[in-house]
């Protein structure tokens, strides 16, 4: 384990994986090292029994404590992180706060299922796309995001100052702006996007989140096709001695 010695603890996660991102920003702000796992594959090191006797679902992100103690799930790692850190204020300033700042995680978390759910839609990866399904999905996202904009109107943060709720918010639009987000979608978000480029440009965290990645227009594996059967119909329209005399001219063309 690298540098375990000297950290809270090690937290097994993977570079692509935005849940991990927060957590990492969680312990940046808090001022905890962490350590990680040396040479960790994931899809390959999850599965050995050596990982599965500490955490049998074999999921990451996944926690051990330099004091032995075990967690896995994204959201329960984050909040103990944040409270290893109790000056930080991450985790508000009474049982009100912390129900507050919750209640917001957990309809982010909503969110993110969604954007799971797209993402799955337009790779196809668990069953064929469905134009009818892909606007059901859209709208129920687009509602959680609305109420999450809304809120951040007339505040910085979603409490009096920075708390969990605002890293793990930031963390799963960033990810939601790589697949579903994309620039008219943002528009309608003035206030929510705002908060995104505010919180993961503070210096704090400076090298865990990135940059926000453009996305001019979400593709659809509809759209692709439709495109493609324009193309070839305009091809099939296009006179045939111009064909022949563009392949003419292509002829040794490098």
């Amino acid at each position: 384990m690298s540098e375990s010695a000297e950290a809270a603890g090690t937290l097994w996660t993977t570079p692509t994986q935005f849940t991990g991102r927060a957590i990492k920003a969680t312990a940046a702000y808090g001022g905890v090292k962490l350590a990680f796992p040396e040479n960790y594959v994931h899809f390959k090191d999850n599965y050995k029994d050596e990982f599965k006797q500490k955490f049998p679902y074999s999921k990451v992100p996944a926690w051990e404590g330099a004091d032995g103690f075990l967690l896995f799930e994204s959201a329960p790692i984050a909040r103990y992180v944040a409270s290893l850190a109790p000056e930080s204020g991450l985790l508000g300033k009474g049982p009100k706060d912390a129900a507050l700042i919750d209640q917001w995680m957990h309809l982010m978390e909503e969110v993110n299922d969604y954007t799971e759910t797209i993402e799955c839609l337009l790779s196809g990866s668990s069953a064929p796309y469905s134009a009818s399904m892909m606007k059901k999905v859209t709208g129920y996202q687009m509602r959680a995001l609305k109420t999450l904009d809304g809120h951040l109107g007339e505040r910085k943060y979603f409490l009096e100052q920075l708390t969990l709720a605002d890293i793990w918010v930031a963390s799963l639009v960033l990810r939601a702006c790589g697949i579903i987000l994309d620039t008219k979608a943002r528009e309608g978000l003035p206030h929510l996007m705002r908060h995104l480029a505010e919180v993961i440009s503070m210096p704090v965290f400076e090298g865990i989140f990135g940059a926000i990645p453009k996305l001019e227009s979400v593709q659809t594996p509809e759209g692709s096709k439709k495109r493609k059967t324009e193309v070839a119909a305009d091809k099939e329209a296009e006179p045939r001695a111009t064909r022949t005399t563009r392949k003419k001219s292509n002829v040794g063309a490098v």
